[in-house]
C-alpha cells in the first residue's frame, strides 16, 4: 500500500524431529526401511503444509507462493549441500570424536542451542574419598557416575585443601585412585569445596578434563543406561543412582544425601521431550564456528531489533559459546551430510558441485584408500543434517544463490523469540561465512502465544487454543486484531475477551458505513467539494493527526498502539460523537451545502479509515471498500495525511460540540429522558471569549445533536 513491491516468501522447515516421531507413532512406519520411512516422512509432510495452507489463507496470510520452498526437495537439499561444500573448502567442516549433548529419548545428538535449564528435585550426596590416611568428604548430584571419575579437583586458593597437593584420592567402592587437582573453575562454596570429576557429568567437567588432559571412561551410553560400571551396568540414570546410593551406604562412604532444587540441563527445543541430556563422548560432524564471535556481535550491532532488547539475547548467547556447531543428526529424514571420511584418521573426502545432491550412504567413495594416511576404510556419512543446517541458508535461497544475490539482505526477518540462539544465530553465521555481510537488515522479534491460563500452550494441559476454533466463532479478523494487543517482543496469555472486543469494534463499524452508505452515493452523484462547517473542519484535522500517528508507529512495528488509536478513533470520534451530531445535517432534503460538508467528511473518513485498518483487518475492510466504493482496499495507497485539513480552530470547536453533546444526553439520562426527545431550551456555559466565538459559529449544531428548540450562551464568570 505504501508503493513498494514487497517480496514476502513462504518457506516450511520440514525435516525437524517432531516429524520423524509423528510417523512413527501415527503411521507405525520404522526407520530400518530407510526409502520408505522417509516416503512416508514426505506424505506426512505434504498433508501438514496442505491444513497449514489452508489456514494461513482463511488467516488472511499473503506471502507470494511463487516463491515456495521446502527443505525437504531435492532442490533444496542441493543448496544446503552445497553451502556445506563451501565450508569444507574453507576448512570449517571437521569430523571428530568429542563430549556431545545426546538425549537418550530423542537418540540423536543434539546442538547447545537445543538445550536449556529444567529446575528438578534431585539428590546431593556427601561421599567419603579416601586421600592419603584421611578421608575427604565430596558433594555431587552425579553418584551414579562414579565409576567414571578421574579426577578430584579444588580451587587453588581454598586454604582447606593446600595440603592434598600432589596427592590421589580413592574413590569409594571401585577403589581405583584419581589424582588431586587444582582448577580455578572450581567453587568453593558449593557442596564441601571439593569436586568429583567424571566423564562426564556436565559441561564443566568436558573443560577440566581436557585442560589437564585427564583420561575418560564411556560411562552412559545412547539408551541412557549405565556402562562400564561393573555391577550396575545396563541400569538407567535413576536406578543407578538409587543402587550406587545404597552401596555407598552399607560401605559406609555415605555421609548424608539431602533433596535440592537443581538447573538439569534437558533437551527443551521440544515440548514434548524435556528430557534430561547426558554428554557423552561420540565421532560428529561440526563446523568451525567458536572464532568467528567477534564478527557475528559485529553483525548483531549491524541489524535493527525490534525489540532492541533482543539483540542482549543473541550477543550474551555469543560470548557464552564454547563449543563448535555440532551439525550432525542421528536421524533419518533429513539432507544428507555430503562427505565421505576415513574411519581411522577422520580424512574428509567431498564430492564435487557437479554431483550435487548426493547421499554418501548410497555412493561409492570417489577413493578407494584416504588420501592422508592410506586406510582403506572409508564409509559414506550416515547421518543427516541438523535442521538449522537447512533452515540458515533461507536468507540466501529467497536471494537467488547461489546464482545471485538479487534480493540480499532482506529488509526483514520475522521470527520468534524462542528460536533467537538458532535460527537467528546460525542465519548470521552461515549467511556471513558464504557472503561476508548481515542476512537482513531488521530482525523483528514476536513473542510466545501463551495459553488462557498464562502457561504454555500443551496439548497434556488442556489450554491449546486452535486458531481455526477462534475463526469459526469470531472471523479471522478479530483474531488477528486479538493477537496484536500486546507489544512485539512480549509473552502473552491468549483471551478471549480480546477477540470478542475486536468483533464489537467490526459490528460497530459495519453498522457505521452501512449508515453512511446511502448518503455516500449521493455525495458521489454531486461531485465538487463543498465549503466545510467548521466541526466537519474538526475532525477531519483530527483524522490527519491519525493518519501521521498510525503510520508512525505502523513504520516502528507498535502495531497495539497503532491500533488502539484507530479504534478509538473509530468506536468514540466517529460513532460515539460524529454521526450522531452530523445525523440531523445529512437528513436535510434537497440540495444544501451543510449537507454536502457531512457527506464529504464521513466520505474521507471513512476512506481512510478503511485504508488504515486494512492490514489489521483484511476481510472486512475489503468487503466494505467493495460496498462504499467500488474498488479493493488492498490495491489503494496508504492514506497521507492531508496538511491543507488540519485545523486548529476546527478541533477546538469540535471539543467543545462534544463536551456539550455529552453534557446534554448526561442530563437527559438523568431526567429518565430518551437521547432524541426535544428539549425546549438550554443554557451553555462558556468560560473566554474564544469559547463563546466558537459557541456562537457551532450553534445549530449544538442545537441540532442535542434536540435543542432555544439555545442560550452564559459566562460561567458571572
Amino acid at each position: 500500500m505504501c508503493g513498494y513491491n514487497v517480496l514476502l516468501p513462504q518457506g516450511w522447515d520440514t525435516q525437524g524431529l517432531p516429524t520423524e516421531l509423528a510417523v512413527q507413532r501415527h503411521m507405525e512406519i520404522s526407520t530400518e526401511d530407510v526409502n520408505k520411512f522417509r516416503s512416508a516422512c514426505r506424505k506426512w509432510t505434504r498433508e501438514k503444509i496442505r491444513q497449514m495452507r489452508q489456514a494461513m489463507l482463511l488467516l488472511g496470510y499473503t506471502p507470494d507462493w511463487s516463491f515456495e520452498y521446502r527443505t525437504m526437495d531435492r532442490e533444496y537439499h542441493k543448496k544446503v549441500q552445497l553451502a556445506l561444500l563451501k565450508l569444507y573448502q574453507m576448512g570449517r567442516i571437521y569430523r571428530a570424536k568429542h563430549p556431545i549433548h545426546w538425549c537418550p529419548k530423542c537418540k540423536t545428538a543434539l546442538a547447545k542451542a537445543e538445550l536449556g535449564y529444567k529446575r528438578e528435585e534431585t539428590i546431593f550426596a556427601y561421599i567419603k574419598f579416601k586421600a592419603g590416611e584421611n578421608f575427604v568428604e565430596i558433594a555431587t548430584t552425579r553418584p551414579e557416575l562414579l565409576h567414571a571419575c578421574v579426577a578430584v579437583a579444588f580451587h587453588p586458593e581454598d586454604s582447606r585443601f593446600k595440603h592434598l597437593i600432589g596427592k590421589e584420592a580413592s574413590v569409594p567402592i571401585y577403589g581405583k585412585k584419581v589424582p588431586i587437582i587444582m582448577d580455578d573453575s572450581v567453587d568453593p562454596d558449593f557442596g564441601t569445596g571439593l569436586m568429583m570429576i567424571c566423564t562426564f557429568g556436565d559441561e564443566q567437567d568436558v573443560r577440566i578434563i581436557k585442560k589437564h588432559n585427564l583420561p575418560t571412561v564411556d560411562a552412559v551410553n545412547e539408551d541412557g543406561k549405565i556402562i562400564n560400571s561393573g555391577k550396575f551396568d545396563e541400569l538407567t540414570i535413576e536406578e543407578a543412582r538409587k543402587a550406587v546410593l545404597n552401596e555407598l551406604e552399607k560401605a559406609g562412604c555415605l555421609t548424608k544425601a539431602i533433596k535440592i532444587d537443581h538447573n538439569v540441563l534437558v533437551h527443551i527445543e521440544r515440548s514434548d521431550c524435556q528430557t534430561p541430556v547426558e554428554i557423552l563422548s561420540k565421532p560428529q560432524w561440526f563446523i568451525r564456528i567458536t572464532d568467528l564471535k567477534h564478527q557475528i556481535i559485529r553483525l548483531a550491532d549491524e541489524i535493527e531489533w525490534v525489540p532492541k532488547v533482543m539483540k542482549k539475547r543473541l550477543i550474551e548467547w555469543v560470548k557464552g559459546l564454547e563449543w563448535d556447531w555440532l551439525f550432525s543428526r542421528q536421524r533419518t529424514f533429513g539432507t544428507p551430510i555430503p562427505f565421505w571420511f576415513c574411519e581411522k584418521c577422520n580424512y574428509i573426502i567431498a564430492p564435487t558441485e557437479s554431483e550435487l545432491p548426493i547421499d554418501p550412504a548410497k555412493r561409492k567413495s570417489p577413493v578407494d584408500t584416504c588420501p592422508k594416511c592410506g586406510s582403506t576404510a572409508i564409509s559414506g556419512a550416515k547421518d543427516v543434517c541438523d535442521c538449522w543446517v537447512d533452515s540458515s541458508i533461507t536468507p540466501l535461497v529467497v536471494a537467488g544463490w547461489p546464482d545471485n544475490l538479487t534480493y540480499y539482505p532482506a529488509d526483514l526477518r520475522q521470527q520468534g523469540s524462542e528460536i533467537i540462539r538458532t535460527w537467528a544465530f546460525y542465519s548470521l553465521v552461515q549467511c556471513f561465512l558464504q557472503t561476508g555481510r548481515t542476512p537482513f537488515k531488521t530482525i523483528l522479534v514476536n513473542g510466545m502465544i501463551l495459553g488462557p491460563d498464562g502457561r504454555a500452550m500443551h496439548s497434556s494441559l488442556g489450554n491449546v487454543i486452535e486458531p481455526l476454533e477462534v475463526v469459526e466463532k469470531y472471523g479471522a479478523d478479530a483474531l488477528r486484531q486479538a493477537l496484536l494487543t500486546s507489544s512485539i517482543g512480549s509473552d502473552f496469555p491468549f483471551n478471549w475477551k480480546d477477540v470478542k472486543y475486536s468483533y464489537s469494534f467490526m459490528q460497530k463499524l459495519w453498522n457505521a458505513c452501512r449508515f453512511a452508505q446511502p448518503h455516500l452515493i449521493e455525495y458521489k452523484r454531486m461531485g465538487r467539494k463543498p465549503k466545510l462547517c467548521l466541526i466537519d473542519k474538526g475532525i477531519l484535522s483530527l483524522l490527519q493527526k491519525l493518519v501521521e500517528s498510525v503510520t508512525e508507529k505502523m513504520g516502528r512495528f507498535q502495531y497495539d498502539k497503532a491500533l488502539q488509536e484507530l479504534q478509538n478513533f473509530v468506536w468514540h470520534e466517529l460513532c460515539d460523537y460524529y454521526i450522531e451530531a452530523a445525523k440531523s445535517r445529512l437528513h436535510i432534503k434537497g440540495k444544501s451545502e451543510r449537507k454536502r460538508s457531512a457527506q464529504y467528511a464521513l466520505y474521507i473518513i471513512l476512506d481512510t479509515v478503511l485504508r488504515l485498518y486494512a492490514p489489521f483487518a483484511p476481510h472486512i475492510t475489503e468487503e466494505i471498500s467493495h460496498n462504499l466504493f467500488g474498488e479493493s482496499v488492498h490495491e489503494s495507497s496508504w492514506p497521507e495525511a492531508n496538511q491543507d485539513l488540519i485545523s486548529s480552530e476546527g478541533e477546538e470547536a469540535w471539543l467543545l460540540l462534544k463536551r456539550a453533546m455529552s453534557s446534554i444526553w448526561k442530563l437527559k439520562s438523568q431526567m429518565k429522558l430518551p437521547l432524541n426527545a426535544e428539549i425546549p431550551e438550554a443554557v451553555i456555559c462558556y468560560k473566554t471569549k474564544i469559547e463563546r466565538k466558537l459557541l456562537i459559529k457551532i450553534m445549530r449544531d449544538v442545537k441540532e445533536a442535542g434536540k435543542i428548540q432555544r439555545l442560550k450562551l452564559k459566562s460561567s464568570a458571572n
